[in-house]
């Protein structure tokens, strides 16, 4: 939330959306965080979340799907640097995984943040059993979790991969309204003929 408010506050206090046009745009709830000091363990509703961050990706952004990926692997980085969660520093220290078990394993353990993040998803984890070479991760209720943060997530989790040192890279689809699927080619030794 706090780098969400502090977007458009940027956007604000730069001139680059006028006074009008925020209160046009942005809820109410969303109105008053902007002049509020954010309290980074507090909770806030994702549709107030998901204004700020929509509001953020059409001005500054306008709405191309890689600024957003851009702003994730950021927000990626502050929570790396930041220490505050351990699955992060495990990713970042982790053995190379030598099993697909292992790395659903490894990818459970890392996709918890998110899970702390919006408590709403249902997440699950899996290799694809339509595409068996493929890592598969789920958000299922995933109605609120629109397309900004969809794109951002990409960039946050190919942030991760990188700061492991691989160069795989995730994607991205809405099969349904209320479902997001990530997906991540395994490498070959890995895929289901390795």
């Amino acid at each position: 939330m706090l780098g969400a408010v502090v977007s458009v506050r940027r956007l604000r206090d730069k001139g680059r959306i006028r006074p009008e046009a925020l209160e046009a745009r942005l809820g109410a709830a969303a109105l008053e965080l902007l002049d509020q000091k954010i309290n980074i363990a507090g909770w806030y509703p994702i549709q107030v979340f998901s204004e700020l961050m929509n509001l953020h990706w059409e001005v500054a952004g306008r709405r191309d799907p890689q600024f957003m990926r851009d702003e994730g692997a950021r927000s990626s980085d502050r929570l790396f640097d930041s220490g505050i969660y351990q699955q992060l520093q495990f990713a970042e220290k982790a053995e190379r995984v030598q099993s697909r078990e292992a790395l659903v394993r490894q990818s459970r353990l890392i996709t918890s943040i998110t899970g702390s993040l919006y408590n709403f998803l249902e997440i699950s984890v899996r290799v694809d059993d339509a595409r068996p070479d493929d890592l598969q991760i789920c958000y299922g209720n995933a109605a609120l979790f629109d397309e900004a943060l969809r794109y951002s997530t990409e960039g946050f989790m190919n942030r991760i991969n990188h700061r492991q040192g691989s160069s795989r890279r995730w994607t991205s689809e809405r099969p349904a309204p209320d479902q997001v699927v990530f997906r991540m080619a395994l490498p070959i030794r890995l895929s289901g003929g390795g």
